[in-house]
């Protein structure tokens, strides 16, 4: 399987596919993005939906009460989880971060990031939707200093697990998405030095460093924009170790037939689900 790398194994239970983070797996954590494949969507209340959280639970021995999943709105809203609660006050959140062993947290994507974090001195884990409204209102930084400040986590300790997203190579913006860019993330960082290459442009900032004209179509000019690149670069300023920063390196639009993608899909795009437990 393509996807089978010194950073990920792939697997296939009674027709779920699915990859694994290693150094999870290596860390006792329990860990699954799943794959585009036939009768699997992890949308709500889709035909499919019902029976893929019963494959999904049944592959990776799991109770579908203790999946908890969010309804992702784009937000930089990230909720502690102390107990199971029912889906009414997980409207409107994008992040969830639990030390309860019974808990599963659990994102959906379909291009958007899903980050999985890990601490493995504090026993802590999080689960992140940030699509690129979620990475410019900086969720994921948000949630690791939520992870300091509610369960004692030490930035250097935390490791953080990138899934498969649209990447630069196919993330095309208009003028307006590109100046928003500009205006949150023209600034520089303490570790913005190991991320400048050929750039000419002298003290280059984040959006600088992330952003470049893409091609014009129908007499307008677009851009793309590295939006995993923009996220780690603020999460090694925090204090994330760059060899803790784990990236699965897949574009959802590059590999199109086994990745979700709203932007292949169309109108009723399919939803892969990440799951972390301790």
């Amino acid at each position: 399987m393509e996807f089978e790398n010194e950073k990920i194994i792939y697997k296939n239970v009674d027709g779920l596919e699915f990859i694994q983070f290693k150094k999870l797996l290596e860390m006792g954590i329990l860990n699954a993005y799943t794959l585009n494949c036939e009768n699997i969507d992890f949308s709500f209340k889709r035909k499919d939906t019902a029976s893929s959280y019963e494959k999904l639970c049944k592959a990776l021995n799991l109770k579908e009460e203790s999946i908890l999943v969010p309804k992702q709105t784009h937000t930089d809203t990230v909720k502690c989880i102390k107990k199971i609660i029912p889906e009414d006050e997980l409207i409107d959140v994008d992040g969830l971060i639990t030390d309860k062993k019974d808990i599963v947290l659990a994102s959906r994507n379909a291009d958007c990031i899903l980050f999985l974090f890990y601490d493995p001195i504090k026993k802590v884990i999080a689960n992140v939707h940030s699509g690129w409204k979620g990475t410019f209102k900086k969720i994921a930084p948000k949630t690791v200093l939520k992870m300091q400040t509610n369960y004692g986590c030490n930035p250097e300790d935390i490791y953080c697990f990138i899934s498969p997203s649209i990447r630069k190579c196919h993330f095309e913006v208009d003028e307006d998405v590109k100046d928003l860019c500009m205006e949150i993330f023209g600034f520089r960082t303490k570790n913005i030095k190991k991320y400048i290459n050929n750039t000419k442009i002298e003290n280059p900032t984040i959006a600088d460093i992330v952003m470049s004209k893409g091609e014009i179509k129908n007499g307008l000019q677009k851009y793309n924009i590295d939006t995993v690149l923009i996220n780690k670069i603020l999460l090694e300023d925090l204090g994330i170790k760059s060899e803790n920063i784990i990236d699965s390196g897949i574009c959802s639009m590059c590999h199109k037939d086994k990745i979700n993608s709203a932007r292949v899909q169309g109108k009723n795009y399919k939803r892969a689900i990440a799951i972390i437990k301790l």
